[in-house]
């Protein structure tokens, strides 16, 4: 005899994100809602809009914007890291030169 699953078996299935282009397509839409002055409860509206539910919505937010985040800070860390490595490179060279006067 074969068993039949219990309710909870198969409604607790995890929801699975959107491919990368939708979630960015996510990002751009909140991002300019909250440009014009969206005053309404944004999960709900994108929610709507792209026929998923307000959960799925707030983690792809949450996501970009720890993308955006993350990439912000290798950004600086390579800034800070070349304008050292410059720094350096223009104190060699006045090293270099004193042994030549």
């Amino acid at each position: 005899m074969i068993r039949k699953p219990n309710t909870s078996e198969t409604t607790t299935r995890r929801s699975r994100l959107p491919l990368h282009p939708v979630r960015l397509e996510i990002w751009k839409s909140a991002c300019e809602l909250v440009a014009a002055g969206e005053t309404r409860e944004l999960s709900r509206v994108l929610a709507s809009r792209f026929s998923t539910s307000e959960r799925i919505i707030d983690t792809v937010l949450v996501i970009e914007g720890m993308r955006h985040e993350r990439t912000a800070a290798t950004l600086k860390t390579g800034i800070i890291g070349a304008l050292e490595a410059a720094k350096d490179a223009s104190a060699a060279i006045d090293s270099d030169l004193s042994d030549v006067a």
